[in-house]
């Protein structure tokens, strides 16, 4: 689960209502026996909006690198638009295609970046005030945003069952997680040569050094 540093949180003991709480949620499975994992007990250092700020985190931050997995099949498999990127600047799709992944970032124009991380920005938003059951901190469902259940589980999610819809969300869930480390071996084998064997002979994954916004690998 994520967490963030900055959010001042009370301590709480493993008896607390807390506790009780996640050890109620779904998510669990027989790859952690059927038991929450949890080995730093992040779980107990907040109150119970703390814990639904996690959820929200993980559920959030699995939905990405789910589209993330998405975008890197695709690239690595050099299936892309024809035509030009940014016919200003001389940018193709084939050419970013022939790239790693961050290097394929720091070719686009910075105009088309600020569009993604606005595009971004605005998701953000959304996650914060079109959940339709109200607030994740207050009372309403971790994840529950109406336009992106339609992206994720399909065009007649609100036709399922309930039973359908606790199944969908467990496979949200876990299959979110997977991707979380799917992206997070992907930067790895990126950042430090060897560091995950998997990925050692990947063609879009090594070549000539990349650049990031703080420095340059």
């Amino acid at each position: 689960m994520g967490f963030a540093p900055a959010l001042r949180v009370a301590p709480m003991t493993r008896s607390s209502p807390v506790t009780m709480a996640v050890e109620s949620m779904e998510g669990t499975g027989p790859e952690t026996a059927n038991k929450v994992f949890d080995p730093w007990n992040l779980a107990t250092i907040g109150s119970d909006e703390t814990l639904a700020f996690m959820r929200h985190a993980e559920i959030k931050h699995g939905r990405v690198c789910m589209a993330a997995m998405v975008g890197f099949l695709f690239h690595i498999n050099h299936i892309h638009f024809p035509g030009m990127l940014s016919p200003t600047f001389g940018v193709s799709f084939e050419q970013l295609s022939a790239m790693g992944p961050f290097e394929a970032w720091n070719a686009i124009p910075l105009l088309g970046q600020m569009q993604i991380l606005w595009t971004i920005a605005g998701l953000e938003h959304a996650s914060e005030s079109l959940n339709p059951s109200g607030h994740y901190t207050k009372g309403g469902t971790p994840g529950d945003i109406k336009f992106l259940k339609k992206f994720f589980w399909g065009i007649g999610y609100d036709k399922l069952t309930p039973e359908q819809i606790a199944e969908k969300r467990i496979s949200e869930l876990k299959n979110g997680r997977l991707a979380m480390i799917g992206v997070a071996s992907i930067c790895a084998a990126m950042s430090v040569p060897g560091s995950v064997p998997f990925l050692a002979n990947a063609p879009a994954l090594t070549g000539p050094a990349f650049a990031l916004p703080f420095g340059t690998f």
